[in-house]
């Protein structure tokens, strides 16, 4: 007599809610499924406040035949990832127990999914998991409703061929209430779920329940970081890190280390966590660090609060629960702080170590070429083996290295600040302690807000205090700044004014005795309008000119030019030009331009003042030569040092500058323009302002001879962000 297992029917409900967490996992997984079928993007639809509540996920993705679905989605445990481990178009599959499909039982009871794939015609049916919810039933008995007449809403990326193919489940008879907080977490996870995807994987919700997180999943505040480091292991012998740095990008670079060199021992194997891509990004929350973003230090603040610590992915997807703050490990599962709590070192010091709340990270492997990186019986984390360790002591590693990098970034950054001649240079060096000063006491709170002594919590609401006292006087620090930047501004307007105020004053003269004589032609007995017409064509070509001068100096200290952003360099040096030519075109001066399209990171006040005052000098030294007259002006891109820049000059065809003074020109009140002419005469501010800008910026400006135009030649370099 042969015998044979039989599976009651409850039991795919038991395996799917021991195996899912809660609903907003059981939701991933089923996106995850989206994921696997290479969908370019998912919408996610929960509406659980309208009269009819329900859930939606749709792809499109490569969706099912009725052969797929026969013999692998109704294949509970069966998953087909364990075969073909690949999607179609390359991506490594996310899954391979065969559950995930049941995670829908988790939401609702009710379950209609449809699917549309190139090979065969629209597939559908309906499931009700409450079915299943009985006793003395086979799981085999329970027939599932076909649907042949639905119609799926196949999601549409942005710039992307519409695609015909895809799936689509609704669930209703939702078992949980949705809150606002739910979504936020929905949110959250989903922006982990797959971020080197970012922009082949686009994920949008859309909610009743709290509509500020009906959007697309987006994160893109990791571009404000203060140091992003990346690791390459090759999980044999080579390590290579690449440092990168927003405040300094000169200082970016890369380095490699052998296994050997980097555990300091003779003998030593390969890391069992086998090969590893990791990306750590340090914040500061410091208003400084947002300029020319959309982000507020208060949005700053939330996302670390929220998302600060080190995640695993594996496969592209994220490993729960690590660097979670609703998990047993918490966002600090490498002890980050409590490591820097037996040492709080502020950044002045070599001992310095960066507190687990400045640190957003991601290490990255795969489940083919580490193996050894194994779930725990529970799915809820690795296994706590040699390889895991070895993989916590890589991250931490790490993390040391790049809090070293920071100490020397900060010395060589404080000793440039004790060497430059810059005139924000107090500025920078009390901001620079203030920093250190933040940063201590946010190790601080870290420490206290762990612990539940009341007296605990009163020093984290004074702490709480002193970082409001910190931001609005870094608040003030930048209003300074800009305070300084306008000031320079009209410094160089008041040169110009000095400068081209000659040709205006010349020109109103032009227009009175102009505009008088056509009225002497006009009112003799015998009219004379020919001449009448000359007189005025010429005092309104003078008219002009003294409008576009008043334009000029009105347009110099417009707010937008005080705020960085991208604009275009090349249009702001185009209008400039066209805004002095009426004054240039008096003294028969030609320029001749050269201009590639640059945009930059920039303030546009800066980049006039810089212009105006090159452009004066040139226009005050031109009449001083025998040669014709003209001005040259030359932009280009041109990175240095891998970092992207930009160069522009200004030459002109005057008698150029004398060696002897290559080096005094930069300094206040010193001029060479001593000559007979009015506006030959000369503030000395001109180019200290440029010096003084340029050098704020970490730019470069140098001082030749033009080889074609044999006059002075300034030669500015610029970063572009």
């Amino acid at each position: 007599m042969s015998r044979k297992f039989f599976i009651d029917a409850r039991l795919i409900l038991q395996l799917g809610r021991d195996s899912i967490k809660d609903h907003t996992t059981a939701l991933v997984e089923l996106i995850k499924n989206s994921f696997d079928a290479d969908a370019s993007k998912v919408e996610v639809e929960i509406y659980a406040k309208s009269e009819k509540k329900y859930i939606r996920i749709a792809d499109n993705g490569f969706g099912m035949t009725a052969k797929e679905i026969e013999d692998n989605w109704l294949r509970i445990g069966f998953s087909e990832k364990k075969k073909s481990k690949i999607s179609k178009n390359g991506r490594r599959k996310t899954g391979e127990k065969g559950i995930g499909r049941i995670a829908s039982d988790r939401l609702g009871s009710s379950l209609r999914m449809l699917s549309k794939s190139s090979n065969d015609s629209l597939q559908g049916l309906e499931v009700n998991w409450d079915n299943f919810d009985v006793s003395d039933k086979a799981i085999g008995d329970i027939e599932l409703k076909d649907i042949n007449d639905g119609i799926i809403k196949i999601p549409i990326k942005e710039n992307e061929p519409p695609r015909s193919t895809g799936t689509e489940m609704t669930i209703a008879s939702l078992r949980t209430e949705w809150e606002e907080i739910d979504i936020k977490n929905l949110y959250q996870e989903l922006s982990y779920f797959s971020p080197i995807f970012s922009n082949e994987f686009e994920i949008e919700i859309k909610n009743d329940i709290n509509p500020a997180y009906s959007k697309q999943v987006t994160s893109a505040i990791y571009s404000t970081a203060e140091i992003q480091l990346t690791l390459q292991y090759d999980g044999k012998d080579n390590l290579i890190y690449e440092f990168q740095n927003k405040i300094n990008p000169l200082k970016n670079k890369t380095e490699i280390f052998s296994l050997k060199q980097f555990m300091q021992q003779e003998k030593y194997k390969p890391l069992e966590c086998g090969p590893i891509e990791l990306n750590l990004y340090f914040f500061v929350r410091k208003s400084s660090m947002l300029q020319g973003t959309t982000f507020s230090l208060t949005n700053l603040k939330d996302f670390l609060s929220e998302n600060y610590g080190v995640k695993l992915y594996r496969d592209k997807v994220v490993v729960k629960p690590y660097g979670f703050s609703n998990s047993q490990f918490g966002q600090d599962w490498l002890g980050l702080d409590s490591e820097k709590s037996k040492d709080p070192a502020g950044l002045s010091r070599e001992s310095y170590r960066a507190g687990s709340n400045n640190i957003v990270g991601y290490a990255y492997f795969t489940r083919d070429e580490n193996s050894l990186l194994k779930d725990s019986a529970s799915r809820e984390g690795l296994v706590e083996n040699k390889a895991f360790y070895d993989l916590k002591d890589l991250i931490n590693a790490s993390i040391t290295l790049l809090s070293a990098y920071r100490v020397d970034i900060n010395k060589k950054s404080q000793e440039k600040i004790v060497e430059s001649e810059s005139t924000n240079k107090h500025i920078n060096s009390v901001k620079a302690r203030l920093l250190s000063v933040v940063e201590n006491i946010e190790a601080i709170k870290s420490s206290l807000e762990n612990k539940s002594d009341p007296r605990a919590l009163s020093l984290v609401s004074t702490i709480d205090t002193i970082e409001n006292v910190i931001d609005e006087t870094e608040k003030t620090f930048e209003d300074l700044l800009e305070e300084k930047r306008v000031l320079s501004a009209l410094a160089t307007l008041g040169i110009s004014s000095a400068v081209f105020g000659h040709e205006t004053e010349s020109a109103i003269t032009v227009f009175q005795d102009s505009a008088s004589n056509a009225k002497g032609y006009l009112t003799k007995p015998i009219p004379n309008i020919d001449i009448a017409v000359e007189q005025l064509t010429v005092a309104l070509k003078q008219a002009k000119l003294i409008s576009s001068w008043g334009v000029f100096a009105l347009s110099r200290i417009e707010k937008d030019k005080r705020k960085p952003r991208n604009r275009s360099v090349t249009d702001i040096i185009k209008r400039v030009l066209e805004q002095i030519k009426p004054a240039l075109d008096a003294l028969e001066i030609k320029v001749e331009s050269k201009l590639e399209r640059v945009v930059a990171l920039t303030h546009a006040m800066d980049i006039e003042s810089i212009l105006l005052n090159l452009l004066t000098n040139a226009f005050s030294a031109v009449p001083n030569s025998e040669r014709e007259r003209k001005i040259k002006i030359l932009l280009s891109h041109e990175n240095r040092n891998d970092i992207k820049g930009m160069v522009m000059s200004v030459s002109d065809s005057g008698p150029g500058i004398a060696p002897e003074y290559h080096e005094k020109i930069w300094t206040a009140l010193f001029t060479t323009k001593i000559g007979k002419k009015e506006r030959q005469s000369g503030t000395g501010l001109g180019l200290a302002i440029v010096k003084s800008i340029v050098t704020e910026l970490e730019g470069e400006i140098t001082l030749t001879s033009d080889d074609e135009i044999k006059g002075a030649q300034f030669n500015i370099w610029l970063p572009r962000k």
